[in-house]
C-alpha cells in the first residue's frame, strides 16, 4: 500500500488498485485450475466436430470451469471487502474502515460495533448474490449439493 500511495498518490485510486489486485489472483487462479481439470476427452470431442477454437472455448471449456470461476470469485469477494477495509484505515477521510479506526481512537465501541456488524451483513449480502446468481449459471449441473440428508 506505501508504494501504491507513493506511485499513485493520496486519492481513491491507490485503494481501486490494491482491490483489484487482492481480487485478480484467486479469480485467475481458480480459473486456471478449472481449465487445467478439464478431461482431454471433452476437448477432443469438441476438435472431432470440428468446432472452431472460439466454440471450444464457449461450448467446452468455459462451461467446464464455471464451476472454478465461480469458487474464485467468492474468495475473490471475501478477500475484496478485507483489502477495502485495509485500504481504509490506512488512508481514508470516510468509509467503513475509516469509521472502524475513528470508532477505535475516540473511544467509540458503538461506532466499532456497528461499523463490523454493517461490514457483516454488506458481506453476506454481496456473497448471497453472488452464490444466487451462481446457482442460476449453473443450474444445469447435476451435482451434489450437500445437505440433502443420506449418509
Amino acid at each position: 500500500m506505501p508504494l501504491l500511495l507513493l506511485w499513485l498518490g493520496i486519492d481513491e485510486t491507490p485503494k481501486i488498485v490494491l482491490i483489484a489486485l487482492g481480487a485478480f489472483f484467486p479469480v485467475y487462479l481458480s480459473l486456471l485450475a478449472g481449465i487445467r481439470n478439464i478431461d482431454r476427452k471433452l476437448v477432443e470431442v469438441g476438435r472431432l466436430y470440428g468446432l472452431s477454437s472460439l466454440a471450444l472455448v464457449r461450448r467446452i471449456l468455459l462451461p467446464a470451469a464455471l464451476p472454478s470461476l465461480f469458487t474464485g470469485l467468492r474468495g475473490a469477494l471475501s478477500l475484496s471487502w478485507m483489502f477495502l477495509v485495509a485500504a481504509e484505515l490506512i488512508a481514508a477521510t470516510r468509509g467503513l474502515g475509516y469509521l472502524l479506526s475513528d470508532g477505535r481512537e475516540t473511544s467509540r465501541p458503538d461506532l466499532v460495533i456497528a461499523a463490523i456488524l454493517l461490514l457483516a451483513l454488506l458481506g453476506k449480502l454481496s456473497d448471497s448474490l453472488l452464490k444466487a446468481w451462481e446457482t442460476r449459471a449453473l443450474r444445469w449441473r447435476d451435482s451434489y449439493q450437500g445437505g440433502e440428508g443420506g449418509a
